[in-house]
């Protein structure tokens, strides 16, 4: 009788573990306050707003003498971009920058697209343009091949022409974002990769685009533990981290067939 007892509440565990296993997990969100100062008290501004990109004279003036005004530092002899972005390249970009860059132009063709903002807790900083550039344009080279670290200008005009790096550095510095964009890497990526919402499966049908020059290689296996409905997993020939402005057509090819996969699904 003792046995079959026994016998019984393993069962009865096992099939309540399967069961609880088996629901979908859902992580709490908590609400806090990242801005500055003490909330408001009258609660925070949640509304969508149209808007354009502006500049003004005085936005471009500053910018120009804070270039004016930085000092550069020579590279590491024969360091290439193996130390972070080469000095004497670095050099070279800023002159364009300062000299022939026409960000107005940039403006104009931001514009063409709608654009919508809201209040985000948190706010960022900016004081040395440069030292943005670079941080940024750093990040485009070795995050796009590895192997562009051996090159004098890192690589960044292969697979990028300098307006478009040039206009994504000045949307941060612009904007003054710089700051609470890294916040999210150092409030995330530093407590490790063992966190709650790295463990709950994601069951929502999904696409995944491998591109070879990712700063880390996911096999097919992690993907259907992580993603339970994957529907599609394409190796890509070539792409990094930056992938869709890197290599658009593979990408956009990609979106097409994942989403032409649900489709045909949904018809049967």
């Amino acid at each position: 009788m003792f046995t079959e007892v026994l016998v019984g509440l393993v069962i009865a565990g096992l099939i309540f573990f399967l069961v609880q296993r088996s629901k979908t997990q859902v992580l709490k969100t908590e609400d806090g306050w990242w801005g500055p100062g003490v909330p408001p008290e009258d609660g925070e501004d949640f509304t969508i707003r149209p808007y354009k990109v502006t500049t003004g004279d005085e936005e471009l003036e500053d910018l120009y003498r804070r270039i004016d005004q930085t000092r550069p530092i020579p590279s590491l002899e024969d360091s290439q971009f193996n130390y972070g972005f080469n000095s004497q390249y670095l050099q070279k970009v800023v002159s364009y920058w300062r000299n022939d860059f026409d960000w107005r132009r940039q403006v104009d063709k931001l514009n063409q697209y709608p654009h919508f903002k809201t209040n985000i807790e948190g706010r960022g900083l900016n004081d040395s343009p440069v030292g943005l550039a670079a941080y940024i344009l750093e990040k485009f080279s070795t995050w796009t091949d590895h192997d562009f670290r051996s090159l004098d200008d890192g690589g960044l005009t292969r697979k990028f022409s300098l307006d478009d790096l040039l206009t994504n550095v000045m949307i941060y510095w612009t904007s003054g974002c710089i700051i609470s964009s890294m916040r999210f890497y150092k409030e995330n990526f530093s407590k490790g990769l063992n966190q709650p919402h790295e463990k709950i499966p994601v069951h929502v049908p999904t696409g995944f685009a491998c591109f070879p020059n990712e700063l880390m290689h996911t096999p097919k296996l992690w993907v259907k533990q992580k993603y339970r409905k994957l529907k599609t997993f394409t190796p890509m020939a070539s792409g990094g981290h930056f992938a869709a402005m890197e290599e658009p057509q593979l990408m956009a090819r990609d979106i097409q067939s994942f989403t032409k996969t649900l489709e045909k699904k949904k018809k049967k």
